[in-house]
């Protein structure tokens, strides 16, 4: 009988190597447990479940083993029991409601006042799929939700901005595969273009304030400042400098009509001393009414004046374009508008007939 590890000469039936003291004769254990099974690992008193998970291919491009591991068992046998079989994990979908709960304590909050109020409105158009698995999610249910709560143009696209918003954040942590909320189809964009009043209404106009309607002056000040009716609402009295005749903190939405000021001409100056003393609002703004008297009492004061029932934005367009019937530079009136593009001053300017004629003309006097 020879020795397995120093090849010496050992008597037959010795179990072990007379010379190197090696054993002679070795069993081979019968494995138990097959493989994929875990195993168990004692830590203290108590045992670990060790199990291994699903492979996955990582961003390096490599196939990854990873091991998952449950601890606190008081024997071998519960362990080893529960790394052969552990539960399945349960992965929960989230929904619309909880990627709205992040979105609106993060990104939301650093919007403006007027566009947090349009998605809030359009938020609440999303309720019949706000606790719908995101992944269960189709591109039918996101139009059949915005065709049944919208018909136009702009709440339509508020609630397919509010809905792109959720969906990006689904799409970076891997529920979706793309942001659904850009195959949203709009209505089509009915943009009626706004009138603006005329010279000749604006006289009438201001025959009615000095006949003694004080409040045609809120109607005067919006057309020879360009400012927004919701501007006027938060117009405060000390906002107003009557030495430079500038209007500053009363701008909205925007960046630009925030931090521009707004200028009114001398003539209006009296006007707006008169509203000043008028208003008796505890709070000091100049509008001492809220909304749904403002534009009762605007509609009666124009219909009295004798001119067209226009909409209050009308004012702001009567400013951009008497400016520009006034041979005022492009500039110029893009900053009166607070306009960081003039492109959008130019919707805001609609020359008559009249006064295509006597460009026409003008110029044909010139080139003679």
């Amino acid at each position: 009988m020879q020795c397995r590890k120093c090849h010496s000469e050992a008597p037959e039936g010795a179990n072990f190597c007379p010379k190197c003291g090696a054993k002679l004769t070795v069993t081979t254990s019968v494995k138990s447990r097959g493989n994929g099974q875990g195993t168990a690992i004692k830590r203290g008193k108590t045992w670990t479940a060790v199990w291994s998970a699903p492979r996955y291919i990582g961003e390096d491009g490599k196939v990854h083993y990873p091991r998952k591991w449950k601890g606190g068992f008081a024997t071998k046998k519960a362990a080893l029991a529960y790394a052969s079989c552990p539960p399945e994990t349960v992965v929960k979908v989230p929904t619309l409601r909880e990627y709205h709960k992040t979105w609106h304590s993060s990104a939301f909050t650093k919007l403006g006042k007027s566009k947090q109020t349009a998605y809030e409105i359009a938020w609440k158009r999303w309720e019949g799929l706000y606790d719908k698995p995101i992944t269960e999610l189709s591109i039918g249910d996101l139009q059949g939700q915005v065709d049944t709560e919208t018909s136009t143009y702009y709440p339509a696209r508020d609630m397919k901005t509010v809905a792109s918003h959720l969906l990006k954040m689904a799409v970076a942590e891997g529920h979706l595969r793309a942001n659904l909320a850009e195959y949203i189809e709009l209505p089509p964009l009915d943009e009626k273009e706004l009138t603006p009043y005329t010279e000749d209404e604006i006289k009438l106009f201001w025959a009615a304030y000095t006949a003694g309607d004080t409040f045609v002056g809120y109607i005067l000040l919006m057309i020879y400042t360009g400012m927004m009716p919701g501007e006027l609402f938060i117009l405060k009295k000390d906002m107003i400098d009557f030495e430079k005749f500038e209007i500053r903190g009363a701008g909205l939405k925007t960046k630009k009509r925030k931090e521009t000021a707004l200028v009114f001409p001398q003539s209006i100056a009296p006007v707006l001393h008169e509203l000043c003393d008028y208003s008796k609002s505890r709070k000091d703004y100049v509008l001492c009414m809220d909304r749904d008297k403002f534009y009762p009492e605007y509609h009666r004061a124009v219909k009295n004046a004798g001119c067209r029932d226009l909409p209050p934005y009308s004012c702001r367009h009567t400013t951009a374009t008497a400016l520009a019937l006034g041979n005022i530079a492009p500039s110029v009136i893009q900053e009166v508008m607070r306009h960081t593009k003039f492109t959008t001053t130019q919707r805001y300017i609609h020359p008559d007939t009249a006064a295509s004629h006597a460009a026409v003309n003008q110029m044909a006097a010139t080139s003679e």
